[in-house]
């Protein structure tokens, strides 16, 4: 009896072992394979009294992991940092802040390792649940994003607020108030010298852009999109994109008004997104940096409206 719960609970605490090693991008979960191979060997030469130590000390690590690889502080990675240039790459450049946030690559567009935190922000962020919902909130934002002309963004910096409507077409203007280090950033990003005043960020609405493109990894990531569809996806909104603006310091400046305009709320994962924003415009390994805006992209046929871009 007690080798089948040693042998049980061995299983499935080195299950979660593995998973969670193969997720991080951490060296430390691997430095615990011998306690794996220990409850192994315990049990296999009929001691399985003893394997319980090297299971509970595996538990805990483990859980450990999970807890301090969450905290893992934003970082500018890259799974293929010599990889050809290419569309899916240029969108997922584009989106590169979300994932920076989590310290996770931000080339790769499909993520499984991400799927229970896509599962959790798509639900909470976006109320989107399954592939229906998936789409028709990509059809929403694209409608809204082409439903009228150009959003401007004013910042005023003596004021220290920030003042403008969410998106074309959308009824009334909201009002920011900046923090000493938020009215710093907008005034770095803009290259706004000292004794300016108040700068305008033009068609501030197109960063959401990159909203639509992180709800298409999102759903490649959870199997909600064939990789035809996910690729389509990719290429209309980048190759949209990149008719809007003229360069990444453009979509750097809509980026940062309209994140601090959308998003009024604050918390742990808002301040990982501000500071990874921060690693795209400044830091100069940020692809940001590295990408030609201008480079030519892999265009799908222009019909005016999405669901062509998403064949079945």
């Amino acid at each position: 009896m007690l080798t089948a719960v040693a042998a049980i609970a061995g299983a499935l605490t080195i299950g979660a072992w593995m998973l969670v090693s193969w997720g991080s991008r951490r060296r430390q979960p691997w430095l615990m394979a011998p306690l794996a191979v220990a409850a192994v060997l315990l049990i296999v030469l009929g001691v399985p009294g003893w394997s319980l130590l090297p299971v509970l000390l595996l538990a805990a690590g483990t859980f450990t992991e999970l807890v301090v690889g969450s905290r893992e502080p934003p970082d500018l990675r890259t799974g293929e940092p010599d990889a050809p240039l290419s569309t899916e790459r240029w969108a997922a450049a584009v989106a590169a802040p979300f994932r920076t946030a989590l310290a996770e690559p931000w080339d790769e567009v499909e993520r499984p390792q991400l799927r229970r935190r896509y599962r959790r922000a798509l639900e909470r962020e976006w109320g989107v649940v399954d592939r229906a919902s998936l789409l028709a909130t990509v059809e929403r934002l694209w409608a809204e994003l082409h439903s009228g002309g150009d959003a401007d963004l004013h910042v005023d910096f003596a004021a220290a607020t920030l003042r403008g409507r969410p998106g074309a077409g959308a009824a009334g203007e909201r009002v920011v108030r900046l923090s000493p280090e938020q009215a710093a950033r907008l005034r770095a990003v803009t290259g706004a010298e000292p004794g300016t005043d108040s700068v305008v960020i033009a068609a501030h609405q197109w960063w959401r852009a990159a909203q639509i493109i992180r709800l298409a990894c999102g759903g490649a990531s959870l199997e909600w999109l064939s990789r035809v569809e996910t690729r389509s996806l990719l290429r209309r909104t980048a190759t949209d994109l990149q008719r809007r603006y003229t360069g990444w310091q453009q979509l750097a400046e809509a980026f940062h008004g309209g994140y601090l305009l959308t998003y009024a709320q604050r918390g742990p994962g808002w301040e990982r997104t501000w500071t990874a924003l921060g690693l795209l415009a400044f830091d100069p390994a940020s692809p940001w940096h590295r990408l030609p805006w201008d480079m030519p992209l892999d265009r799908v046929p222009y019909e005016g409206g999405l669901p062509s871009a998403l064949p079945n």
